[in-house]
C-alpha cells in the first residue's frame, strides 16, 4: 500500500511540479506578490515601478505548468482566457510572449532584465533568481 501511495505521490508530483517564478539573476526586480503577478499577465499592468516595459513569458497552451499557472495565479483556465485576449487584441493589447520550454524561459529570463516567467522548481539554475513559489497539484 505505501508503495502504491508513493507512486501517486510521484505521478501527481510529474503532472504539476512545484513552480518557481523567476527573473534573471541581473534583473532589477526584487520582489512580487501574486496579485502583482497576475496583473502583469493579464496586461493590466505593463510596466515595472521603475518604469521599464514588463516582459511576462508564457509556456505553450496546454503545457501541465501552464494550466496550472493559470489556476492559481490568474484564477482561470487558459480555455477560459482565449476570449479575454480576444477583447483585449482589439484595445491594442497583446499577450505574453509563448516560449517552448522550461529551458527557453529560462534562457530568456537571463538574457531580459525586465522577463518574468516561471518553470518547475527544479529546473531553476545559477541564472535564475527566485521570486515566488507556486506549490505543487
Amino acid at each position: 500500500m505505501a508503495v502504491l501511495a508513493a507512486a501517486l505521490r510521484a505521478a501527481a508530483e510529474e503532472a504539476a511540479p512545484a513552480m518557481a517564478v523567476v527573473v534573471g539573476r541581473d534583473s532589477f526586480v526584487r520582489a512580487i506578490s501574486r496579485d502583482e503577478l497576475r496583473e502583469l499577465y493579464l496586461r493590466r499592468q505593463r510596466l515595472w515601478p521603475n518604469g521599464t516595459l514588463a516582459v511576462p513569458i508564457n509556456l505553450p497552451a496546454g503545457h501541465v505548468l501552464r494550466e496550472r499557472f493559470s489556476e492559481l495565479v490568474l484564477g482561470r483556465s487558459t480555455r477560459d482566457l482565449v476570449a479575454y485576449w480576444s477583447a483585449r487584441y482589439f484595445e491594442g493589447i497583446r499577450p505574453p510572449i509563448v516560449l517552448p520550454s522550461a529551458a527557453a524561459v529560462r534562457g530568456y529570463v537571463a538574457a531580459e532584465p525586465a522577463a518574468i516567467g516561471y518553470l518547475p522548481a527544479a529546473d531553476v539554475d545559477d541564472g535564475c533568481r527566485v521570486l515566488l513559489t507556486l506549490p505543487a497539484e
